[in-house]
């Protein structure tokens, strides 16, 4: 099977260098993250359903359904001892280290070693890919399951087509570690239709037969086991549907932004940038010179590719351009379905006679998550971390065409940039503003935890039940800060707020960082 790799000895050289690299930075991360807390949220909701796939119970499972791979990967490491946030920091890291070797393999396809080595270490080292390395969060290990997915489809099209057999498979994998992976897929099939056209080749259809078996297997065993689980509930097309008409979320949702450009702009910032700030989500200020270098060279090279790739367009092309326009246009006044359709019927009408394809595949893997991403109200920057893959391919086509047009070392530019990016990669920390409020849910909870030994009997409020739950344990009762009745008529034992309030029953005991913890004066105090 590795044979199609094609893979020579300087190659696995590279290979366990990107090994060591990857591993080492994904230590050196989750030492980081570690001494920062749970910054995401939603990481919270894994380690529960980590820990309820153990057979413990837990204080809600209508989240059972969220990345049931990564979950119950971290629930084997809950059942040989590490119940802690350190296990989800593992299973997240190891997925990126998969994901490194899969993005040098995939570059390969098409680029020499050494620029396919500068590829990984772009990736790897860029800003937005170190913000979300080995925290416990979803999309570094999603899109290593693209690039696997990717490179599949590659072989299966170009070199090999048993590998058919293997696509759905890897895909159904994929889609039950991070379903957004979906976004990508169509640029997959507009790959095949470029090379092969709309009939599918008997000897294609063997092996897709074969690998669409083991896939609906595979992705009906991990449904019915996510629905047994869960009593039933799995929202993933509620939320489908809401994000298709870019209705996901609310103005309230901390991550709403209305701004279709978001990304765009962002886009220098998430390749490296000087200042990081934590507030609801890590926000990525102040891009760096590193940046506008990559941008630099991606522009010159698009332009040198321009001139030598000159074309005069033909009659059917006017229909392209044209519906091209119309899909545009079509932007956020339809919905990013029928937008994204548009664009890649266009696309595919300009590229179906010249040779173009690789670069068309890689350019719809960029579209297919940019407009879908880019037309929701609710915006998170790691949400475009899939793009990376694609548009680093662009950066090499780009230094190639430099190379080939300007006589120097074809050395020199890799060389300096995989330099300035290691650098990078163990330098991002100090862009952090230092912030302890990420550890302040564990700290309380450990305070009413080593106060009262029979914690476990007590009932305790707080603003947010995610990261209790996990801390405290089941006997969590939600109730909103801004409520003071409802706490004051309450029984519980303790209230923790994420602010200051005025309270008449109970008596602030604790402060840490933002959070203030409440007793109920009708409770002996410690």
């Amino acid at each position: 099977m590795l044979k199609e790799f094609n893979l020579n000895k300087k190659d696995k050289a590279y290979l366990i260098a990107i090994l060591l690299f990857s591993t080492i930075l994904v230590g050196y991360y989750i030492n980081f993250n570690n001494s920062i807390g749970i910054a995401c949220s939603d990481v919270y909701v894994y380690l529960l359903n980590a820990l309820f796939y153990t057979g413990e119970k837990i204080s809600t499972t209508s989240f059972v359904y969220i990345s049931p791979v990564i979950c119950f990967l971290t629930s084997l490491l809950f059942r040989i001892g590490l119940v802690d946030k350190l296990a989800i920091f593992i299973v997240t890291g190891l997925f990126a280290i998969i994901g490194n070797i899969g993005l040098y393999i995939l570059l390969r396809k098409f680029f020499k070693e050494e620029l396919s080595l500068l590829g990984v270490i772009i990736y790897s080292s860029s800003s937005l890919y170190l913000t979300w390395l080995a925290n416990g969060t979803l999309d570094i290990p999603g899109v290593s399951m693209i690039i696997w997915i990717a490179i599949i489809t590659l072989i299966a099209i170009k070199e090999n087509p048993k590998y058919y057999q293997y696509i759905i498979p890897v895909m159904a994998l994929g889609f039950f570690t991070r379903y957004t992976i979906i976004l990508t897929i169509p640029a997959f099939f507009l790959f095949y239709v470029l090379e092969n056209g709309f009939a599918i080749k008997p000897e294609d259809w063997n092996y897709m037969k074969k690998g669409l078996l083991i896939g609906v297997a595979i992705g009906v065993i991990l449904l019915a086991i996510v629905l047994i689980m869960g009593n039933g509930q799995f929202e993933l097309g509620n939320q489908m549907m809401s994000g298709i008409k870019g209705t996901s979320g609310s103005v309230k949702d901390p991550a709403y932004t209305p701004d279709v450009g978001y990304y765009l702009k962002n886009y220098p910032n998430f390749i490296s940038n000087s200042h990081t700030v934590f507030e609801a989500n890590p926000v990525l200020n102040s891009p760096t010179i590193l940046s506008y270098i990559v941008f630099a060279l991606l522009f010159v090279g698009a332009g040198f590719w321009l001139y030598d790739n000159r074309f005069n367009l033909k009659k059917h092309d006017k229909i392209a351009i044209i519906v091209l326009l119309i899909g545009i246009l079509s932007f956020t006044r339809v919905t990013s379905v029928i937008t994204s359709i548009l664009i890649y019927i266009g696309i595919y009408l300009l590229a179906k006679d010249r040779n173009y394809n690789v670069g068309i595949f890689m350019l719809g893997w960029i579209l297919a998550n940019a407009i879908f991403l880019s037309f929701n109200i609710v915006k998170v920057n790691r949400y475009i971390l899939p793009t990376f893959p694609a548009f680093i391919f662009f950066v090499l086509v780009a230094i190639e065409n430099i190379h080939s047009h300007i006589k120097i070392n074809k050395n020199i530019i890799p060389i300096a940039l995989i330099v300035l990016f290691v650098i990078q990669a163990f330098a991002f920390t100090a862009t952090f503003e230092p912030t302890n409020k990420y550890l302040a849910p564990e700290e309380i909870s450990n305070y009413i935890i080593d106060n009262n030994p029979d914690y476990k009997n007590m009932t305790i409020g707080v603003y947010n039940v995610r990261p209790y739950s996990w801390w405290i344990g089941t006997n969590i009762e939600g109730i909103p800060s801004s409520v003071h009745s409802k706490i004051d008529q309450s029984n519980i034992t303790y209230y923790i707020s994420n602010h200051p309030i005025n309270l008449t029953n109970f008596t602030m005991v604790k402060n840490i960082d933002t959070l203030y913890l409440y007793k109920n004066n009708k409770t002996p105090f410690n």
